[in-house]
């Protein structure tokens, strides 16, 4: 679960790297999301780095703003630091995003943005078990519904 490279049969390319998350490893996991070609959206999906001590929401916000920087196209962050640090950013405002308190309830919000050609980061801290949003997304089916983010 670290780097593993995914492509799902329905067509989604997936960067799964939910072993763990600091600040520094989800700036490079993001990097590579940058360097896969891609043909639709990239999409980082975000679960809270926990264990960083007082400032876990300014390491929180600086990875959000290390996203617009990237000019990923949408994040979905799952956990109350991340969610904290969007609202503190007025994120939404900013970007296409999604949020949820976890990765379980994360899971029906993005599903139904992606499409085939969407390439897909998934990265966070083993408590958040961002697994279940890799696994949802191994088991989407071929036929993908229109994004919710286009016209």
């Amino acid at each position: 679960m670290r780097s593993e490279f995914i492509v799902a049969k329905s067509g989604i390319k997936i960067v799964n790297d939910v072993y763990n998350a600091n600040a520094v490893s989800t700036k490079a996991a993001i990097d590579m999301l940058q360097r896969i070609d891609c043909y639709g959206k990239r999409v980082a999906i975000l679960g809270d780095m926990l264990g960083l001590g007082p400032l876990e929401i300014e390491y929180h916000e600086e990875i959000l703003n290390y996203c617009l920087g990237a000019h990923i196209d949408v994040v979905g962050v799952a956990g109350k630091r991340f969610h904290l640090a969007a609202d503190n950013m007025n994120l939404m405002k900013k970007m296409k995003t999604a949020h949820a308190i976890d990765s379980e309830n994360l899971d029906p919000k993005i599903l139904k943005c992606l499409n085939m050609n969407d390439v897909v980061l998934v990265k966070g801290s083993r408590g958040m078990q961002m697994e279940k949003v890799v696994d949802a997304l191994v088991a989407m089916p071929r036929l993908i519904p229109p994004s919710c983010f286009e016209n």
